[in-house]
């Protein structure tokens, strides 16, 4: 997580773990994160392919000028980004990590906004990890924008959770294992 925001949301959700495998929804207190929240968000997984919108904060929402309460999180993504988003999404919750994206807001006349996109896993009322705390935090001044919705959102980066054991995510293996030529490796 490159964003200062984005690092102190992460460092609260760690004081909010308290050693388990996530905090509970209600551990998260608004006036805990309040310089953040307009562009803090919460999405309750419905299924793998549903992350919907619980909470959206005030600067997402006029960011693309729109209200996003019961919105599925990934209709803002298109076709393998929605795919990738997902994946990220999905393996955050099981594996109770954090994850990041670094993507691009898009207007209709092609106006750009990097963000970072962070997520953190928390559990519902159940006690199940089906909730993602979230941060969309701009890496540029808004008014780039000059005022225009965003449209699209482009995947740029993707930083999915550190998977204990392994010293890069999602490769399996073990560290120590020594390296082996494979075809095309000369």
């Amino acid at each position: 997580m490159r964003h200062a925001q984005s690092q102190a949301l992460h460092a609260y959700w760690q004081t909010r773990r308290q050693g388990a495998a996530a905090p509970h929804r209600t551990d998260i207190e608004p006036q805990d994160i309040a310089r953040m929240l307009g562009y803090v968000f919460i999405l309750w997984r419905a299924d793998p392919a549903h992350h919907l919108f619980r909470l959206a904060g005030t600067h997402l929402c006029d960011l693309y000028q729109r209200e996003f309460r019961d919105q599925n999180f990934l209709s803002l993504w298109r076709s393998h980004d929605r795919t990738h988003v997902q994946a990220v999404l999905e393996a955050s919750l099981n594996g109770t990590e954090p994850a990041s994206l670094v993507a691009r807001t898009v207007t209709m006349d092609r106006l750009e906004l990097p963000v970072e996109i962070s997520f953190l896993p928390l559990r519902g009322p159940s006690g199940v990890i089906d909730r993602t705390l979230g941060l969309f935090q701009p890496l540029e001044d808004v008014e780039a924008l000059r005022g225009r919705p965003a449209v699209r959102t482009t995947l740029t980066e993707i930083h999915p959770p550190a998977q204990r054991g392994e010293l890069f995510p999602g490769v399996s293996g073990c560290v120590s294992e020594p390296s082996r030529m494979v075809a095309n490796d000369q």
